[in-house]
């Protein structure tokens, strides 16, 4: 954002536009013992040239992600973003338009929702999709309470322990204060075994939880999953890499009743953690369960083509009793973003990015575990990431070093699984170059 100074001059004219007469007067409502009783320590007035450099000197001290060489992943990966969806989002008409209240005045946000539910519909093998969600984490937990309506089993959900663990703390939070019993199904081999599944599942289970890829980037047996899960009564609600499905079968072709995904590598910078985007679809028979927004297309008095939003399903627009979810909002911005990214690269593109992942990721895994000091955590398929053990069990001194050389290295997987504690979630997207990935392989084996 510019920096613009003021002035006295430019001061007093602020005050009297008020109508007050000095500083003061304009803080006279705040108590004395509140105030601030020392003058503060501010350096001189600097020029712009100089308060902008001193400004850029102090930001990189946060040091952040987008300084070092990128090799973190578990739901925000360094994807390349084409300059098309920054100068397109840009444009003052996606910026400030919000929440589409008045959808008579809003056309062209509604049109440009209507294609985001278009494409991801077609991303993911789904009938319909919805104008989005917050993010993947509360996607998946909305996701599990629409299967719990749909089915009329509130008493018991399943989740894989692959499932990214911040999912299911959403998850747990969402179910805390209902009567529900949510079962994690333990995956020792990075993947949830089909047996291990037909075992937990019962009369009683509302859904089942999967990530493909999973939190630990393994291929799951979803068609397998699927049919046992369906054997059931219950629903399969899949959590999927958006990017990934450049490569992968569509979850609706491999059985999957509801499909939701952390939307932020289709064209999102990672950010600090957020604001990030959720996606939901389903399948047709569904729908009215489904949470948030639907934009439909409709014709106007004239015969003339237009949007509505066909769907509102929350407690602000119909009786609470009857609401599907708490949902308030959407991330319209982001929804722009992810239909920008997903017509400008098509079919191709996506698969092209897709390839480019997989096979950086199967050469960075070779390379780092030609070193004695790394090694495979799981022998399971892989897409753009994977789990790598430090034989010596010193991950902290692995990261550290790579950290002094420029590279963040990946994550440690201790804080959330302690059986794990030696091990280190690597991502690589297709940014990272074969000079970067033989660098991080040159400070392992050193």
């Amino acid at each position: 954002m510019p920096y613009f100074l003021n002035n006295a001059d430019d001061q007093n004219t602020m005050l009297k536009s008020i109508g007050v007469a000095s500083l003061e007067d304009l803080f006279a409502m705040v108590p004395p013992e509140l105030r601030l009783g020392r003058a503060l320590r501010v350096p001189p007035a600097l020029g712009e040239l100089e308060l902008t450099a001193h400004m850029n000197e102090l930001a990189a001290k946060d040091d952040p992600a987008g300084s070092g060489i990128c090799f973190l992943g578990g739901g925000s990966y360094d994807h390349f973003i084409p300059a098309v969806v920054d100068f397109i989002a840009s444009r003052s008409e996606f910026v400030t338009s919000y929440t589409p209240y008045q959808p008579e005045v809003s056309q062209g946000n509604l049109q440009v929702l209507f294609e985001y539910q278009t494409l991801i519909a077609q991303l993911t093998g789904m009938d319909y999709s919805n104008s989005s969600l917050y993010d993947g984490g509360s996607a998946a937990a909305e996701a599990v309470l629409m299967a719990m309506s749909v089915t009329r089993r509130p008493g018991r959900v399943l989740v894989a322990r692959s499932v990214h663990p911040d999912y299911r703390q959403i998850l747990a939070t969402y179910l805390a204060n209902l009567d529900v019993e949510l079962v994690a199904v333990e995956t020792p081999d990075g993947t949830l075994d089909p047996e291990t599944l037909r075992a937990a599942v019962n009369d009683k289970t509302a859904c089942l939880l999967l990530q493909q890829p999973n939190f630990f980037g393994c291929v799951e047996k979803i068609e397998t999953l699927a049919k046992i899960v369906h054997e059931a009564g219950a629903l399969l609600v899949a959590s999927v890499d958006p990017l990934s499905l450049g490569l992968l079968k569509r979850p609706g072709d491999a059985g999957a009743d509801i499909v939701v995904a952390e939307g932020q590598s289709l064209g999102t910078p990672m950010q600090f953690g957020g604001p990030y985007l959720g996606i939901l679809a389903c399948r047709e028979q569904f729908l009215r369960r489904i949470p948030g927004r639907l934009v439909g297309q409709t014709v106007d008095h004239r015969g003339q083509r237009c949007w509505v939003l066909t769907l509102q399903t929350r407690e602000q627009h119909i009786r609470r009793d009857k609401a599907t979810s708490n949902i308030c909002t959407n991330q319209a911005l982001l929804a722009v973003r992810a239909a920008i990214y997903l017509a400008t690269m098509g079919p191709t593109g996506l698969a092209d990015v897709a390839n480019l992942c997989l096979q950086k990721a199967h050469y960075a895994v070779e390379r780092l575990t030609a070193s004695p000091r790394l090694q495979r955590a799981f022998q399971q398929p892989m897409f753009k990431e994977f789990v790598v053990r430090a034989t010596d069990g010193r991950v902290d001194e692995l990261l550290a070093k790579a950290r002094a050389a420029g590279i963040f290295a990946g994550l440690p997987l201790g804080r959330w699984y302690p059986e794990l504690e030696d091990c280190l979630l690597v991502a690589v997207t297709e940014k990272r170059t074969k000079a970067e990935i033989d660098k991080l392989a040159e400070i392992v084996g050193k």
